[in-house]
């Protein structure tokens, strides 16, 4: 009986290390549904601290109305206030890049299932979707017409308008909040600053409400309500 042939060792590990190489070169590209719904819990979480941060930041401030507080107290809150601040800032803004990165091959997706092209153009597109206050329409827009697409675009527009009117409470909220916060700074009133403080942590603690409830509700959005989100993914990578 004739022996089995012997592979050397080097070219076995250089097939192996071949093999590798190759899969390195080619990930298979992350779901863009799957990153919005990361991005969305980061925006939960630093839209929660930053709340919760503020709100420490009242108490404070309300006690040393009628009681003196150590002055690294102060300091503190007031430095805490701004880190998570702009930590929440950052995390939405991820949230609103991953949100564009997701509904541009969605709304592409839909119109190749209708054999049409998506009419608008991607700047357009990312205009209505990620400019503040005007995709407060142009978002439940966008959404929209990629729904139009289907056989059946009744349940997607009755989905659509329920988030489309939650994203219209939260940043109603959140313009008074900035507004009246503004408006602080042009006042010697320590209660309306006291006030603009209450309405800030108020709109940080809507915003990360919603952000959690938003996420598995947007990635289904066209395609079928909450636990469809494997449907959901198949329409984006049509």
């Amino acid at each position: 009986m004739d022996a089995d042939p012997v592979v050397p060792v080097h070219t076995a590990l250089g097939s192996v290390g071949s093999r590798a190489d190759l899969a390195g070169e080619n990930p298979e590209p992350a779901d863009p549904g799957d990153v919005l719904l990361r991005a969305l819990r980061m925006a939960t979480s630093m839209l929660g601290a930053a709340a919760v941060v503020h709100l420490i930041r009242y108490v404070i401030a309300a006690v040393n109305r009628s009681t003196p507080i150590p002055m690294w107290l102060d300091l503190l809150s007031g430095a805490a206030v701004l880190v998570f601040g702009v930590f929440a800032f950052v995390a939405m803004l991820v949230a609103l890049v991953a949100f564009v990165r997701w509904l541009l091959p969605a709304r592409a997706a839909a119109y190749r299932a209708a054999d049409r092209r998506d009419p608008r153009p991607a700047r357009v597109v990312l205009a209505l979707a990620a400019v503040p206050l005007a995709n407060v329409v142009g978002v439940p827009l966008l959404l929209s017409e990629a729904a139009l697409c289907g056989d059946a675009p009744a349940p997607a527009i009755g989905r659509i308008k329920h988030l489309g009117t939650a994203w219209a409470i939260v940043n109603l909220v959140a313009l008074i909040a900035v507004c009246y916060r503004i408006g602080s700074w042009f006042s010697d009133s320590v209660q309306v600053s006291a006030n603009a403080l209450a309405l800030v942590t108020f709109s940080l603690a809507v915003s990360a409400v919603f952000a959690h409830w938003v996420g598995p509700r947007l990635v289904t959005v066209l395609t079928g309500p909450v636990g469809s989100s494997a449907s959901g993914r198949r329409l984006v990578a049509a």
